[in-house]
C-alpha cells in the first residue's frame, strides 16, 4: 500500500517542502531509506522502530522503501521522523489521517516522546505559502508558535497520544484555538546595561548613539585605551527601540535555525560582540547554520578592536552594510541571509593606542601605517559616523548622574524620532533613514537652499564620495527628525559632518 505525508527542512531561511513516500516491494525483509539522507536521518530508523514498538506496533517483515523526495535535495534534519512514523501507522491500518494539507515535524525518542528540534519557526511561517492548513509538532517547540495566527496548530506530547486519539476520531481535541494560544515570550533583559546618565561629558559620543539608534546608522568609535569606547557601545541597549511583532518573528527564525527556543520568543533586540579572534564560517554563517552577521539582524553588531580582525572579515562586510543581507555562493546553491544590522565598531588608532592624543606613541610609521590599511576605504566610506574619544573628558570618576541626560529621557527622543520615520515610511518599503537608496534619498529628503549649498562645499573641499555624499544627507534627516523639522537645514548638515572624523586617525 502506498502512502504519502509530507514534512519540511531548512535550507538556510528558506523552507524546502519534503514528500514522504512509504511502499512495500517484493524483496528481502528490511527497513530501506532513500533520498539523499546524512547520517542524522539514516539513524531515525532505528528510533522510529523502537518508537513504534513501545506504541505496541512492529514493524512489519517485509521490504518496506521510504523514499525522501525531492531526491536531488540533501536531507540534514531528524525531524522528519514524525512524517515517516505517521505515514508507517497509515500503511499498516493503525490510524487514518487526512494528510492532504498537513505538514508533520518532529524528532522521536526510543520511547515515542517527541522531542523540540530547530528551525521550526521559520516552517510555520512559510507553512501557508507552501500549501499547508494544519501543522503537527512537538509540544516543546509550542512557545515559539505563540505568534502564529494563520496555521491549525497541533502540537504532540508523544506518539501514542497522536495514536489514540487518531483511533477514537479525536484529534481536533490537540488543535490549538488561537485565545488558547500561550502568549509564552521570554523579555531576555540585559544585565547591568551601562545608563548614559553615567557618563560625565562625551556629549558628542551619546548624540552619535542616539542618532545611531533612532536612524540605523552605523558608527565608529576610535580613540586612546580607557576612553569608555566599549562601555558605551554596550549603553546603546538602554536606548535602542523595541522590536514590532513582524520584527520578532525575524529575529526569533533566525535564533530557531541554531536550537529549539526552550525559553520562548526572544522580544529584544540582539547585541552580537564577538572576539576579534572568530573564524570565518562563525562570523559570515554556512547552509546549516547562520553567522553572526545574521544573528545581529534587526539589532546591534559590535566589533570591539575593529582593526585586530581579519582582513578578510572586515571586506565581507561590505556586501550587508550596502544591501542589508549577505550571500552564500556554493557550487550547487546559493543562500541568502537577512543581515540589516547596525555596525558598531570601537578601535585605536594605532597599535599601543596613543596616537595624536596627549599621551607619546610608541609606533613607528610603518606600524601606524599597516595597522590603519587594515581598514579599506570603501569599509570607512560605508560608515556614516564615525568620532574620537578622548580619555581626559571624562575627568570625574565619582559624580552625581542626575544631572547627567539619562538613557531613559534619551529614549523617550529616539522613540519619537523613530515614529517619525515611520510615519514618513508607512507605504514604502523603507525601514529607517540609513535603509534609503539615493533614490530614497531625493524622494523623502528635502533640503533647505543653505543647507544644499553647505553640503555641496563639504562635497568639494572633504572629497566625499557619492555615498558619502547621500549619507550625509541620511544622518541629517535622523537628526532634523529629533528636532522635528520636516526640511533639513544647513545646521542639521554641519552636524552631519562633524561626525566624519576618521580622517583625524585614519589618513
Amino acid at each position: 500500500m502506498f502512502v504519502k505525508t509530507f514534512s519540511a527542512i531548512n535550507v538556510g531561511l528558506t523552507v524546502k517542502k519534503i514528500e514522504v513516500e512509504i511502499d512495500t516491494v517484493i524483496g528481502k525483509p528490511a527497513f530501506v531509506l532513500i533520498g539523499l539522507a546524512n547520517q542524522a536521518v539514516e539513524e531515525s530508523k532505528e528510533r522510529i522502530s523502537a518508537a513504534l514498538l513501545h506504541c505496541g506496533i512492529r514493524i512489519k517483515p517485509l521490504k518496506t522503501v521510504v523514499n525522501l523526495a525531492p531526491a536531488e535535495l540533501r536531507k540534514t534534519s531528524s525531524a522528519l521522523e514524525l512524517a515517516i512514523a505517521v505515514a508507517l501507522l497509515r500503511q499498516y491500518g493503525e490510524i487514518s489521517i487526512d494528510c492532504q494539507k498537513a505538514l508533520f515535524l518532529g524528532e522521536l525518542s526510543l520511547t515515542g516522546q517527541l522531542k523540540a528540534v530547530k528551525g521550526i519557526l521559520a516552517i510555520a511561517l512559510q507553512a501557508r505559502a507552501l500549501g499547508f492548513r494544519k501543522f503537527y509538532f512537538p509540544e516543546a517547540n509550542l512557545d515559539e508558535l505563540c505568534l502564529i495566527k494563520d496555521l491549525e496548530l497541533f502540537p504532540i506530547k508523544n506518539l501514542q497520544e497522536l495514536i489514540t486519539l487518531a483511533q477514537n476520531n479525536s484529534l481536533e481535541k490537540l488543535k490549538l484555538k488561537i485565545h488558547d494560544q500561550q502568549k509564552a515570550i521570554s523579555k531576555h533583559l540585559p544585565i547591568n546595561v551601562p545608563d548614559l546618565g553615567e557618563f560625565q561629558e562625551q556629549y558628542q559620543a551619546k548624540r552619535a548613539l542616539s542618532l545611531c539608534a533612532a536612524g540605523g546608522h552605523h558608527l565608529l568609535l576610535f580613540g586612546e585605551p580607557g576612553a569608555g569606547k566599549t562601555y558605551l557601545a554596550q549603553s546603546i541597549l538602554s536606548i535602542l527601540p523595541k522590536p514590532t511583532e513582524k520584527e520578532i518573528l525575524e529575529i526569533n527564525q533566525i535564533y530557531s535555525l541554531l536550537a529549539p527556543l526552550e525559553n520562548g520568543l526572544l522580544t529584544q533586540r540582539p547585541f552580537r560582540q564577538p572576539h576579534h579572534s572568530i573564524s570565518k564560517t562563525a562570523f559570515l554563517g554556512s547552509p546549516d547554520f547562520p553567522g553572526e552577521l545574521s544573528l545581529a539582524h534587526l539589532g546591534i553588531l559590535f566589533l570591539d578592536e575593529f582593526v585586530e580582525l581579519r582582513r578578510d572579515l572586515i571586506e565581507a562586510l561590505r556586501q550587508p552594510l550596502e544591501c542589508q543581507y549577505f550571500k552564500i555562493n556554493r557550487a550547487k546553491h546559493e543562500l541568502t541571509y537577512p543581515a540589516n544590522f547596525t555596525l558598531i565598531a570601537a578601535t585605536n588608532p594605532c597599535p599601543c593606542g596613543y596616537y595624536a592624543s596627549n599621551k607619546p606613541c610608541r609606533c613607528s610609521t610603518y606600524d601606524l601605517l599597516r595597522y590603519q590599511k587594515k581598514i579599506s576605504g570603501p569599509i570607512l566610506d560605508r560608515i556614516d559616523l564615525s568620532i574620537r574619544l578622548e580619555a581626559d573628558h571624562q575627568r570625574e570618576l565619582f559624580f552625581d548622574s542626575a544631572n547627567q541626560l539619562s538613557s531613559k529621557k534619551i529614549y523617550q527622543q529616539v522613540l519619537l524620532a523613530k515614529n517619525r520615520q515611520n510615519l514618513r515610511f508607512k507605504n514604502s518599503n523603507f525601514t529607517s533613514n540609513a535603509s534609503l537608496t539615493s533614490a530614497g534619498v531625493k524622494h523623502f529628503c528635502q533640503l533647505s537652499k543653505q543647507a544644499k549649498k553647505t553640503l555641496d562645499l563639504a562635497r568639494s573641499q572633504l572629497k566625499l564620495s557619492v555615498r558619502a555624499y547621500f549619507k550625509t544627507i541620511k544622518v541629517a534627516q535622523t537628526i532634523s527628525d529629533f528636532t522635528e523639522e520636516k526640511i533639513i537645514s544647513h545646521y542639521a548638515i554641519a552636524e552631519a559632518l562633524s561626525f566624519r572624523q576618521t580622517s583625524y586617525a585614519f589618513n
